[in-house]
């Protein structure tokens, strides 16, 4: 079973109204810079269907997801 996680948890803003309905995500792939490939941040799916980026730290523009 994967990490539980409240929706401030990520860092992406949701305009489509589906935050209120999220109430569990699972990661699915992890997200590597693409020059260092160091893990930046996980992907993770939410029981709603929607996938968002959870970050290490800082938004990164570059990067691979593995």
């Amino acid at each position: 079973m994967g990490k539980q996680f409240g929706k401030d948890a990520f860092a992406e803003n949701d305009t489509n109204g589906v935050l209120s309905e999220r109430e569990q995500a699972h990661p699915i792939k992890r997200v590597l810079d693409q020059k260092s490939r160091d893990v930046v941040g996980w992907l993770y799916r939410w029981n709603t269907g929607h996938v968002a980026v959870m970050w290490k730290n800082e938004r990164c523009e570059n990067v691979i997801y593995e």
